[in-house]
């Protein structure tokens, strides 16, 4: 049974949708979001979030053009509320895609294969693998020339609350030298401005993820039906102004200003796959609309601009 698990995990080991979704790469990404929010319920009590986010990316291009894809990714949610926000809890996830990208001989074609190992939860469980889970992306790229691509591919993953599943598609245009569409919805699409040649970017961003954290204390649903295995659910859903500037070089300091159009962490029970039910949490609990600011520091290389210099050279 080890062993199938251990084949499983090899075999999907092979994929981010960010590492060709967008027209840059972020070696090393640190950044911050943060938001406050009113519970709906009678209590009226405010809940405040800091959401922090430490990813590394090592990309290796081989003669042929396939390129190795390695990434390191870690998010932290730390949630306080109460009129005094006396209880904080916090969540966890480390995940490690590997992948590759085949390009075809004639280089119009780029498919992308990554599998997503991965832990989320409160990680206050001995055994690691209550948190594990398991999923990948495959996504398909046909370039038309350097200003056009399209892409089509799906995102899988098994998530706290089961199988989940996003069909992937996008277009990266590069309009004119100031003007850039790119991404891949539902999950990430942006319209970007270049503001200062090179240095300085601007534009509208819309963003939706959704991610699942075990929790490793049982929540009794009531007193007649036994104890089922919990979980906080977060469908993350943006619209957001971004502002990304180089201050030296590669090294790039970005910010943002977001308005929530999804829902926060809620906590949920396993038994909801059933009832379609959530449950109350003294901190996971549903919450008005509210406003998201996240501020970051980056190792970026954009790759339009790379591209452009080889073009010269």
């Amino acid at each position: 049974m080890m062993k199938n698990r251990l084949l499983l995990l090899i075999t999907f080991v092979l994929i981010t949708t960010k590492v060709i979704s967008q027209p840059f790469a972020d070696i090393v990404n640190f950044n911050v979001q943060t938001f406050s929010g009113t519970y709906k319920d009678s209590t009226k009590w405010k809940n405040h979030t800091d959401n922090y986010f430490l990813n590394f990316f090592l990309p290796k291009e081989f003669k042929n053009g396939n390129t190795l894809l390695i990434r390191l990714n870690s998010e932290m949610i730390n949630s306080t509320f109460g009129p005094d926000s006396s209880y904080t809890s916090s969540l966890i996830s480390v995940s490690m895609p590997l992948g590759f990208q085949f390009v075809s001989k004639n280089k119009k074609w780029k498919t992308v294969t990554i599998v997503i190992p991965k832990l989320a939860g409160d990680m206050k469980d001995r055994n690691l693998m209550t948190y594990s889970q398991l999923g990948g992306i495959f996504l398909e790229n046909y370039i038309v020339s350097d200003k056009l691509k399209f892409k089509l591919g799906l995102y899988y993953n098994r998530e706290a609350f089961g199988n989940f599943f996003m069909p992937l598609v996008g277009m990266d245009w590069k309009v004119n030298k100031r003007l850039y569409l790119y991404g891949t919805l539902p999950s990430n699409y942006r319209v970007e401005i270049n503001i200062i040649k090179n240095k300085l970017y601007a534009g509208l961003g819309f963003k939706s993820l959704t991610r699942s954290f075990q929790l490793s204390k049982p929540y009794p649903y009531n007193q007649a039906i036994p104890d089922w295995n919990n979980y906080v659910r977060y469908d993350e859903e943006q619209i957001k102004l971004f502002l990304d500037c180089f201050i030296y070089k590669k090294f790039l300091l970005y910010g943002e200003v977001a308005y929530s159009i999804g829902k926060n962490p809620i906590l949920y029970n396993n038994i909801d796959n059933l009832l379609g039910q959530n449950y109350s949490s003294p901190v996971y609990n549903k919450m008005t609309p509210y406003p998201i600011f996240n501020i970051g520091i980056s190792y970026r290389i954009r790759l339009d601009l790379e591209k452009a210099e080889e073009n010269k050279q």
